[in-house]
């Protein structure tokens, strides 16, 4: 439900990895529900990995995760399923994240898409920067085009007969034949903006919070019918958005405030029309976007991260109580972590997608 429409400026490699899967890795029954992974170690190529300490301890990996990678993970509500993109790469899980297999190998550099899960065993992958979209829907791929040629989505959303989309520029858009056409929803936020990332209530597709370039955050409660400016951050470089699946009035923005030449991450308790400032950068490592996840149960627990190969740094896993302050922070020595996914069946157990930029 949420992406981001940054300037990127990555390559990727054109040589796709090989996976190391042993035979007895598979689960051909995922069952009914979701589990637990029962695996001490992930089999594929080390874009995955699985941590159960929120981070301080990361699964070991059978493969080496390659340059130049951005992994990016979703679980499907198809039980002990997930779907991982990197560089050209699709793969799946349906052993709980245990092993992966791949799918297809795709033309696009996919470092700057994203992947949404849909309805079942599907899941959608699109480019905040350029079309197409892909669809996985069990282990086949297909592809279509988006609303815009030319331009990305800011953020998708599925439901069953319909897919929504936020466009770059704000316009909602929806397709009712599973991406093969599209028609306008509502009226932009406002003229000529530049949208760095959208949010759609889980609950209310109506409800979506967009972060802007120079202008803050606007939002929308009745389908982008009307938009409000929100409060009091009408001079914010809202980089990255959060909303809580466990209560959709809490919103997180993290950006830059020009006014004080500072970037901070702010709370809405209303759905995103008021914003508080939570958290400022002398306390954690806040750039122009940071990846943020909310808990899927808990509405006062946010996950952040930072990660770059500048000097060998590797990458922070962050993790927020905005009511109380309290933040924690594990390191590894990957080059970051632009995806996290939580297991359904115990949202303790993390999904991180990883990067390699060496």
């Amino acid at each position: 439900m949420t992406s981001r429409r940054l300037a990127s400026g990555l390559t990727a490699a054109a040589v796709l990895l090989s996976l190391t899967t042993p035979a007895h890795a598979f689960s051909p029954n995922p069952g009914w529900s979701w589990n637990r992974p029962h695996c001490d170690t992930v089999y594929g190529d080390g874009s995955v990995t699985i941590t159960e300490t929120d981070g301080a301890t990361l699964a070991p990996t059978t493969g080496q995760l390659r340059p130049v990678t951005y992994a990016k993970v979703a679980a499907l509500p198809e039980p002990n399923t997930l779907i991982t993109i990197g560089r050209q790469s699709i793969q799946r899980s349906s052993d709980a994240g245990c092993s992966w297999q791949l799918l297809d190998k795709v033309p696009d550099d996919l470092s700057a898409y994203d992947v949404q899960p849909g309805p079942g065993d599907t899941a959608y992958i699109y480019s905040v920067n350029d079309q197409p979209i892909h669809r996985v829907k069990g282990s086949a791929v297909s592809t279509v085009q988006g609303p815009v040629n030319g331009d990305g989505l800011a953020a998708l959303v599925s439901a069953p007969g319909r897919l929504r989309v936020v466009a770059g520029d704000g316009q909602l858009y929806d397709s009712y034949d599973d991406g093969v056409s599209w028609q306008r929803v509502g009226v932009p936020a406002a003229r000529d903006l530049f949208v760095y990332d959208a949010v759609v209530d889980p609950r209310d597709h109506d409800h979506v919070v967009l972060g802007v370039m120079s202008d803050g955050v606007y939002v929308t409660h009745d389908g982008g019918r009307s938009w409000r400016r929100s409060e009091p951050v009408g001079r914010v470089n809202a980089f990255s958005l959060a909303i809580s699946p466990a209560d959709p009035a809490k919103v997180w923005m993290e950006g830059f405030d020009r006014d004080r030449g500072s970037r901070f991450i702010w709370e809405s308790a209303d759905g995103g029309l008021k914003f508080e400032p939570v958290l400022d950068q002398t306390r954690a490592t806040l750039i122009n976007g940071n990846r943020m996840w909310a808990s899927p149960v808990d509405p006062d627990l946010l996950y952040f991260s930072f990660g770059t190969s500048f000097a060998n740094y590797g990458a922070d896993l962050y993790k927020f109580r905005p009511s109380t302050g309290e933040l924690t922070k594990q390191h590894n020595r990957n080059d970051g972590i632009p995806s996290l996914a939580f297991n359904p069946a115990d949202p303790a157990v993390l999904y991180l997608g990883l990067a390699e930029e060496r």
